[in-house]
């Protein structure tokens, strides 16, 4: 290019500055990342049944559509729920009779993060009976976009956070 083209050049394209060398540092462009498959990439009917066969209390399920700063926000209680429900001391039918009508209410009303409190399981003959048959159900429901389990403060192993599809 000539001066002249440069001039005309700077005066159609205000602000571009002329470079003064044309090597690219290795440092600013770097290669992606190649990620390694996680449970939650894996199809929702595998981890319905993972859940149900016995996989550890603490998993979490995350639709592979959801944003990782969304699905990493969600497991660090970062979205502050906007409903809770207590399902303490309920036998197993009326835990998922409730389960189907605060889902319909919370998803009538617009919300999209709730907490389940289903408690630890600690006081049972056996192992715990509505922590997994809470996963299972939030894992069979196509309105639930992820769950894990709870932060602490909203009450930790003994509550799970459910993300829902917005209506």
């Amino acid at each position: 290019m000539s001066d002249d083209d440069d001039s005309e050049f700077a005066r159609m394209v205000p602000g571009v500055r002329r470079l003064h060398q044309d090597r690219v540092s290795p440092y600013l462009h770097r290669p992606a990342r190649a990620t390694r498959a996680t449970r939650q990439d894996t199809p929702r009917e595998i981890r319905a049944t993972a859940v149900s066969a016995g996989t550890p209390a603490e998993a979490a399920q995350f639709n592979t559509g959801l944003q990782r700063k969304l699905q990493r926000r969600i497991r660090r209680g970062e979205i502050r729920p906007e409903a809770r429900l207590d399902l303490h001391g309920l036998r197993q039918h009326e835990a998922l009779a409730a389960l189907d009508e605060f889902l319909a209410e919370v998803l009538a009303a617009g919300l999209r993060m709730v907490v389940i409190i289903h408690g630890q399981g600690l006081r049972s003959q056996r192992d715990a009976v509505l922590k997994p048959l809470t996963q299972r159900w939030l894992a069979s429901c196509p309105e639930v976009l992820a769950w894990c389990p709870a932060q602490p403060r909203d009450g930790a192993a003994g509550a799970t956070y459910a993300y829902l599809r917005a209506t």
